[in-house]
């Protein structure tokens, strides 16, 4: 039996570094080429869009939001309390938060414009500030993403969720998906159906459901969610519609990675071994590239100037060589301190 559930978590491991690595480099690719598209240059490289409502950002998101629901049950279920539970997230979140802060602080000075160490910095030193920054707060903001501090409060909040659909998995869910369905309603014409945490949660929430009560996903409901996902995405629909869609193709993204996870899992050759490593590696530095890609972006991209023709290759070039940095640099500040989980702590108390 307990072999079982080692093989059984070493699949969803596999699955769920899919999904992480597939979301981070979905978001570094649509900033990369964000930032590229001031420069004139046609080529069907530099795409933000796939199809009539493909945005990778919007997709990489949604995906990353959820399986961050989905895997942060995995490392609940390894803590014996919560004062485990919330020192293993901290060590997971702040260290290398302060450590690219400081680098790119060294790098070009504080964010924001504020005055240095004045009572804005709190949002930084919490982690919130990228966050903030989205609803006009002033802060140091210079690292990460805007959904880190977003993130930062679903996983505090994730034990009373967790609990609660494990407890109360239907009426949680019927008041989820309605809650859902009005807040979308109430968000859509605002532009932040994908950056308001009264939504989001949703998002995260979805993602216990899918760990706790989907466990197998085959290959064809797998080929039958990316059929579905190819609709969405090509066929046009009316904004209001594509409003709702946020959480939809997070689930289809979840169920095709799944099947795609069980299936990689079976072969067992040479370049497969290889794939899954390379898949490892990317999951596992990824929040390090979260952290760093935006501002290392733009310090590549200052010999390239803005409004000036350049071709393909000098693209390709640029792009490999911030990629590198940008791995280089995650690597860098990767902590290499965390706390080892003991025997004890590995036992969840019921």
């Amino acid at each position: 039996m307990e072999q079982q559930k080692t093989k059984e978590s070493k699949k969803r491991y596999f699955a769920y570094d899919l999904m992480r690595a597939t979301a981070m480099l979905l978001i570094v690719f649509y900033h990369m080429n964000c930032e590229w598209s001031a420069r004139l240059m046609e080529s069907p490289l530099v795409v933000t869009k796939i199809g009539a409502q493909g945005y990778l950002g919007w997709q990489g998101v949604s995906l990353f939001i959820l399986v961050s629901g989905a895997a942060q049950c995995i490392s609940y279920e390894r803590c014996s309390d919560l004062k485990t539970y919330y020192k293993k997230r901290w060590w997971s979140i702040f260290p290398s938060f302060y450590m690219a802060y400081f680098v790119c602080y060294l790098m070009g000075g504080f964010g924001g414009g504020v005055k240095l160490f004045d009572l804005s910095f709190l949002w930084t030193i919490t982690g919130l500030d990228g966050y903030a920054s989205l609803f006009g707060i002033q802060s140091h903001y210079l690292v990460g993403e805007w959904f880190i501090g977003m993130i930062l409060v679903l996983y505090i909040v994730f034990p009373v969720l967790y609990a609660l659909v494990k407890r109360y998995p239907k009426p949680i869910l019927i008041a989820a998906i309605l809650y859902y369905l009005v807040m979308v309603q109430l968000l859509g014409s605002t532009g932040r159906v994908d950056k308001d945490i009264l939504l989001n949660v949703v998002v995260f929430l979805v993602g216990i459901y899918l760990y706790r009560y989907v466990k197998n996903v085959s290959l064809r409901t797998g080929v039958a969610a990316a059929v579905v996902l190819c609709l969405v995405v090509f066929v046009p629909l009316p904004e209001r519609v594509t409003w709702y869609l946020f959480a939809v193709e997070g689930i289809l993204w979840y169920l095709i990675f799944m099947a795609a996870g069980n299936a990689l899992d079976r072969i067992k050759n040479l370049p497969c071994v290889i794939l899954k490593k390379l898949i490892g590696v990317l999951s596992k530095y990824s929040y390090e590239i979260f952290l760093l890609h935006h501002v290392l972006i733009t310090v590549s991209l200052s010999p390239y100037e803005q409004n000036t023709y350049y071709s393909v290759g000098q693209y390709l070039l640029w792009a490999l060589r911030a990629l590198a940095v940008i791995g280089i640099a995650s690597w860098m500040i990767y902590p290499r301190w965390k706390p080892k989980t003991t025997k004890a702590q590995a036992t969840k108390t019921q």
